[in-house]
């Protein structure tokens, strides 16, 4: 669940998850080369207890703000490309080339990459990490261009949206946070 509050005199999205996952996307095309950096504002009032990026059955995050590339699927491994065709039949939305997550989790230092456990196509970085300030505005300033050559080992292609992501369903928990 999404919706606008005002929280402080300052219209804010505050995001509730309840043993789900789901996320806002906004379509847009920007060059890396030309502008790098991604900068936002989160704040998470609760870690989610038992949530661990690093294992399939409970990769969850109160905060993601995700990073959607363009490029061509074709060269991608077999693997990937499977991947991607059950996504589609799944989601009925076509998978991006790739996907850059900047999370908080509860137990890697900020910086670390996660890789996904269902595909190479998806990395996670660490954006927040632990109790670090739980329940204060974090302000984030991220070169993405850096992240993504660093996390896929590859020139980075164009973002084609840049969304936001509570996440609960792996662990079946509740959480909120802010951005």
């Amino acid at each position: 669940e999404y919706q606008l509050v005002d929280y402080q005199g300052r219209t804010v999205v505050f995001a509730r998850a309840n043993a789900s996952a789901s996320g806002l996307i906004f379509p847009i095309s920007i060059d890396l080369a030309e502008y790098p950096f991604l900068h936002w504002h989160w704040k998470v009032p609760a870690r989610i207890d038992g949530a661990d990026n690093t294992r399939r059955a409970t990769e969850d995050s109160p905060v993601r703000v995700v990073v959607a590339f363009e490029g061509d699927k074709s060269r991608l491994p077999f693997s990937d490309r499977l991947f991607a065709d059950q996504f589609r039949m799944l989601t009925k939305q076509e998978m991006p080339y790739a996907l850059l997550m900047y999370i908080w989790e509860n137990r890697a230092p900020v910086g670390t990459v996660i890789d996904n456990l269902h595909t190479g196509r998806i990395k996670m970085v660490v954006a927040g990490s632990g109790d670090m300030k739980i329940g204060e505005w974090h302000d984030v300033l991220r070169n993405v261009r850096e992240d993504y050559e660093r996390a896929f080992n590859e020139p980075v292609p164009k973002v084609r949206s840049i969304g936001i992501m509570t996440d609960t369903d792996n662990t079946g928990a509740t959480a909120s946070a802010y951005y």
